[in-house]
C-alpha cells in the first residue's frame, strides 16, 4: 500500500508549477523548475515504505557525472563558460532526472 503523501507532494508541486507559470508568464524561471523539491522526498518516502536501500545518492553521484560532462562539453564549443544558461540547462536535466526517478519508482513498487 503506497502512503498518500507519496502521491500528494508531486500533485501540489505541480500545481504549484502551473501558479506559478500562470502568476509569472514572461519570467525567465519555469514553474517546472520547483519539481525536484517535491519529486525528491516523494522517492524517499517510496524508499522507506518499502524498507529498500535508497539509491538517491548515488543517483545524484550519476547526475553530477553529467554535471561535469555537459559543464566541459559547453565550454569547449563556447570557448567560455556562461554560468547561467549552464545552471539553468544543468536544473533541467534534474528536473527531468527526479520525474523518470519518481515514475520508476512507481512502477517498481506496484510491480
Amino acid at each position: 500500500m503506497i502512503n498518500a503523501t507519496t502521491f500528494l507532494l508531486p500533485v501540489l508541486g505541480f500545481l504549484l508549477a502551473v501558479f506559478i507559470d500562470w502568476l509569472l508568464p514572461k519570467s525567465h524561471f519555469r514553474g517546472s523548475a520547483i519539481l525536484p523539491l517535491f519529486l525528491i522526498p516523494a522517492c524517499q518516502i517510496l524508499t522507506n515504505q518499502k524498507r529498500w536501500p535508497s539509491f538517491l545518492p548515488y543517483g545524484f553521484l550519476l547526475f553530477f557525472v553529467l554535471v561535469i560532462v555537459v559543464s566541459i562539453k559547453i565550454a569547449i564549443q563556447n570557448k567560455n563558460l556562461p554560468l547561467w544558461p549552464t545552471l539553468l540547462k544543468l536544473w533541467d536535466y534534474l528536473v527531468i532526472n527526479t520525474i523518470f526517478w519518481f515514475l520508476g519508482l512507481l512502477i517498481l513498487v506496484n510491480a
